[in-house]
């Protein structure tokens, strides 16, 4: 796996462990996203973070990582939901893009250069990576689809 892969699997199993309120497997996760310096790029990302952060025990909480480093954002898609996002991509520089979802099946990760023209696609999209090097800066489109039959958390990771 690589950094960014691990990253996105990391934020998923952190969400996992939060909803069945398994605080020791929480509390691994969130040391590993602090460690890999991520930092949420929306609000429903950091809100997700914070939760996680406040469910545990003061002993059990990492300190703050570096400042800069992998960036996210966090949610829900309903089944035949979609998520549209852009991002700018600086030439020359290596990009690599995640996703954790769950469930792990049935949900499709794509991105398109702003000429619509496609750079990537996993499918399923859990925990696989885009990486490219745009030939110039310029604006991609990300899209997350779930074609599950049931609602779907994700972090789609940005490095």
């Amino acid at each position: 796996m690589t950094s960014t892969e691990r990253l996105a699997n990391d934020l998923i199993e952190a969400d996992t462990a939060f909803a069945a309120n398994r605080t020791e497997r929480l509390a691994e996760h969130v040391r590993a996203i602090e460690l890999a310096g991520a930092r949420p790029s929306d609000p429903l990302g950091e809100a997700a973070l914070q939760a996680w952060r406040s469910a545990l025990p003061p002993e059990q909480r990492p300190m703050r990582g570096r400042v800069l480093g992998p960036a996210y954002i966090s949610g829900r898609l309903a089944p035949g939901g979609k998520l549209r996002t852009e991002q700018v991509m600086l030439g020359g520089k290596p990009v690599s893009v995640a996703a954790g979802t769950a469930p792990r099946a049935g949900l499709r990760l794509r991105i398109a250069r702003a000429d619509g023209n496609m750079v990537c696609e996993q499918s399923p999209a859990h925990a696989r990576e885009c990486r490219f090097i745009p030939a110039y800066t310029q604006r991609y489109r990300i899209e997350l689809v779930n074609s599950g039959a049931r609602d779907a958390r994700y972090h789609i990771v940005f490095d």
